[in-house]
């Protein structure tokens, strides 16, 4: 009896274009535009305003052609499926000249069964791709409605199951691409294959209580049982009565293995597994994300018949939703430890996603997450169902997920093919991504509920009848298909109907506050979108935040890359086109010149922008987390992480995974033991927030200076910092120091933590002004540097930083390489700092060649004072 075989076609096919008489070869998985480029068939589409030329690309059919043989053997089992991981979107798929069947949804997996078509020698497969803008043109046509996710983005993107964000977005370019963008094999079987594993976890604490004052015991697993759901397919009715038997097999890192063996009685079985004194899955700053290796076997008379593999994390994930005082908790508990979420949100890594992935763009924004303390991002909504690697890579690093289903910002069609087919996508990605241990929520939809009035108006719904058949679909997709669902298929996650919301509207959309702070989840957007200052922030008092942001351009060799030197200008067309909210380059000087004073050279003003939106997300970020107390906020999650192309928004890693100063800011302020300052005219509050599960035994000294570094006050606070908990350790009146504007102006706060129980160790320096940057008095810090070699093998360097005055936002920078640096964008007083510089990559290969030494001079230490003296 044979295996369960399974045989890869992806490689170079063809890809060809009859109209234009195009013919190239393309790769599997793979897109249209990848393969363009590749050819040199069409120029850079993120260069200058090259977007703008490609429209010819999507509006066309492409047809993907492959020849391929299979060994006879193969074709003597009795089921061959062909099987289509990922078709983006609209297609036809033909083998050996017969057309197998159709491909509407770019989110499922396409099976065919190719048993008696295929042959041994010289198949041939034709997909036929058609233009998803035509596509989504004629259903407007059909259905009468012109629905849109935004007036800016292509019209009828709500009408496809595709990636919502490509027909165009406020950070993101009218690239809907086209392509094989999953893998493609042929499977073939007898009998039966195993198609689901699903292992559900019952853990056993020591004390199984969530203990405000926590205990160790509260969070140590005595035992977990599993039980391990297989599913089979087989065309086999009474598969009991034959003499299989499915063997489940779980391995510790350290090589121990417990299993157990029973036989096979039906299609959809429970193997019970138990283990004593489990290691379990934690976020990074919590502990290890132990992972486990989990086997499942089925076995004919001790022949092998299928066998798969994953990982398992074993641990618990709850969200906690309680009256309270003031309204209701939305909050994340993991094996028993209340989790103050700390992350951004997460959107597609490319305008074309599989070159994305084979430029190794998942593990290095998701490694650069971790770096800067992130547990936690959102897959948003306007995206898609991520890459199997981003979750492979989130269980392996430690980062919980919050996973929207893809809709976002739009109103979506009620007729039944639209539902019957979300609904095939839906059971599909749940069964696919469910076993991850970082999946923490899903989550229906992106800003739906609290836009509803506004998407009926953007896409010209107004006739009452039409508008209640919208308004019954969404309830019904959202508030019981969904959540049915999930509970069927993943009944151990917790579901969430829309980002933000307050648990749902039944049939109040109409009325309901989907973004009350007291409840729910919340996005704020009066900093940026509505214009306010910073200090807003800190009066939202959100339960969750899982959206807001800020602006900024990326750094100058990110720039280069899509604009010449002669259009380096904030307000130049190509600029312009990459930057995608309205008016967003405008929104950014204004920000900036309420808080500095503006530089003339374009490469300074971007730095600028930066620095402007590191300080926005710092001030909220202090604010939300000074709040973790008795739950009142639990989640920071800032909009966003990383960019698809080369563009100015809101991310803090640009599309090259460039960190810019956000990054360098969230990398400190999302630190498990975090000290900040509450500033204000006449007092100043001074808090240690601990995220950790042990106290911390610390100490902040603090010291307030004059723009002239003299010590007006200074002192320390030693503290006793309980495990998740924010402690307000001194309150300090300052009236008679800042007793006029002017001189309070030119006062400055500097702040460092230390670890008594490590040595001392400064494990965080910070300052507050109180007021703008540009209203305080810098003088030349006289900042002097020198390197030293940390590797003699690869180049790393120890730079050890010195200022004679206060120094502002001091940043290394480098227009040759790229690096990471142990910390930037930091303000120091009279002092040294010594700073790491990693990860060191040439912009040009030549440049590799020169030695240590050459390279130390690529590097520039500057501060804010260089950035605007005149």
């Amino acid at each position: 009896m044979q295996n369960v075989e399974n045989i890869s076609l992806n490689g170079i096919w063809k890809l060809n274009h009859k109209k234009k008489s195009i013919d190239i070869t393309a790769q599997v998985p793979g897109s249209v535009f990848e393969a363009l480029i590749e050819n040199n068939i069409i120029e850079d589409p993120f260069y200058g305003n090259n977007e703008h030329k490609m429209s010819w690309v999507y509006e066309s059919d492409w047809c993907y052609e492959t020849k391929f043989d299979v060994k006879s053997d193969f074709l003597e089992h009795s089921t061959i499926l062909l099987r289509f991981q990922g078709i983006d979107t609209i297609a036809e798929v033909y083998l050996n000249g017969e057309l197998l069947g159709t491909t509407e949804n770019m989110f499922r997996v396409y099976d065919f069964e190719v048993t008696s078509r295929l042959k041994a020698n010289s198949n041939e497969l034709k997909v036929l791709i058609r233009s998803p803008t035509k596509n989504a043109r004629e259903e407007i046509k059909k259905y009468k409605n012109r629905l849109v996710t935004s007036i800016e983005a292509l019209p009828g993107a709500p009408y496809l199951r595709k990636g919502q964000y490509s027909f165009g977005w406020d950070w993101g370019p009218k690239l809907p691409d086209i392509g094989i963008w999953q893998s493609v094999e042929l499977i073939g079987f007898n009998n039966l294959r195993i198609t689901s594993i699903y292992p559900i976890q019952t853990i056993t604490y020591k004390d199984p209580r969530i203990i405000k004052n926590l205990k160790e015991s509260s969070f140590i697993a005595e035992s977990v049982k599993l039980n391990v759901k297989i599913e089979v397919d087989s065309i086999i009715e009474n598969i009991g009565n034959l003499n299989y038997t499915i063997r489940v097999e779980l391995k510790t890192q350290e090589k121990d293995i417990y299993f157990n063996e029973v036989s096979l009685k039906e299609k959809n079985q429970i193997v019970e597994l138990t283990l004593d004194e489990p290691h379990l899955w934690w976020t990074h700053e919590l502990g290890v994300p132990y992972l486990y290796d989990l086997t499942v076997t089925i076995l004919n008379d001790g022949e092998i018949i299928d066998k798969r593999s994953q990982k398992l994390g074993i641990r618990d994930i709850q969200l906690i939703r309680n009256p309270d005082k003031w309204g209701e908790t939305f909050y994340f508990t993991l094996n028993n430890i209340p989790i103050f979420a700390k992350g951004a949100n997460w959107i597609p890594i490319d305008s074309f996603i599989p070159r994305g992935k084979k430029l190794g763009l998942y593990r290095k924004n998701l490694k650069s997450a971790k770096i800067a303390n992130m547990n936690m991002v959102r897959v948003w909504g306007g995206g898609i169902y991520e890459d199997d690697l981003f979750y492979e890579l989130c269980d392996e690093l430690g980062i919980l997920v919050w996973q929207d289903f893809p809709f976002a910002c739009a109103v979506y069609p009620h007729h039944e093919e639209f539902i019957e087919n979300f609904k095939k996508e839906a059971i599909q990605n749940i069964k696919r991504i469910r076993h991850h241990p970082s999946l923490a929520l899903w989550c229906g939809n992106n800003e739906i509920e609290q836009l509803w009035k506004a998407l009926l108006f953007m896409s010209n719904i107004n006739d009452p009848d039409m508008i209640s058949r919208f308004k019954n679909s969404y309830i019904d997709l959202f508030e019981r298909i969904l959540p049915e669902l999930v509970n069927k298929y993943d009944s151990t996650r917790p579901y969430w109907p829309s980002s933000p919301s307050n648990g749902g509207i039944r049939d109040q959309i109409e009325y309901v506050d989907p973004n009350s702070p007291d409840k729910g989840d919340s996005h704020f957007w009066k900093v940026w979108h509505g214009g306010a200052s910073f200090s807003s922030y800190r009066k939202f008092n959100s339960r969750f935040m899982s959206e807001y942001g800020f602006e900024s351009f990326p750094s100058l060799k990110t720039i280069a890359t899509f604009c010449p030197p002669e259009q380096f200008d904030f307000y130049s067309p190509i600029m312009n086109n990459h930057q995608k909210n309205s008016a967003g380059n405008k929104k950014i000087m204004r920000y900036m010149r309420r808080r500095f004073t503006i530089p003339k050279k374009f490469e300074q003003q971007i730095i600028l922008s930066q620095i402007t939106q590191a300080e926005a997300i710092e001030y909220g970020v202090e604010h939300w987390r000074r709040n973790r107390n008795d739950f009142h906020c639990m989640g920071s999650l800032y909009w966003q992480l990383n960019d698809c192309w080369p563009v100015a928004s809101w991310s803090s890693l640009d599309y090259f995974i460039r960190w810019k100063a956000l990054h360098y800011f969230a990398k400190r302020f999302y630190q498990p033991i975090f000290p900040s300052v509450k500033e204000g005219e006449n007092e100043i509050e001074f808090w240690i927030t601990n995220d950790l599960t042990k106290e911390s035994e610390v100490q902040l000294d603090w010291k307030i200076l004059n723009s002239e570094c003299k010590i007006l006050r200074n002192g320390t606070y030693d503290a006793i910092v309980s495990p998740c908990y924010s402690l307000k350790v001194g309150t300090l009146d300052v009236s008679n120091i800042n007793y006029e504007n002017s001189i309070m102006r030119n006062n400055i706060i500097f702040y460092k933590l230390r670890d008594k129980q490590n040595e001392n160790e400064i494990t965080y320096h910070g300052f507050r002004l109180f007021d703008s940057p540009k209203n305080f008095s810098l003088y030349k810090p006289e900042l002097s540097y020198e390197f030293e070699d940390i590797s003699d093998e690869k180049p790393e360097f120890k730079v050890t930083i010195n200022s004679k005055n206060i120094a502002l936002y001091v940043y290394i920078e480098s227009n040759i390489v790229d690096f990471i640096a142990s910390d930037n964008f930091f303000s120091m007083e009279q002092e040294s700092r010594i700073i790491t510089i990693k990860n060191i990559n040439f912009l040009n290969n030549k440049d590799k060649l020169i030695n240590h030494q050459e390279l130390r001079t690529l590097f520039k230490v500057s501060s804010l004072y260089d950035l605007i003296k005149k």
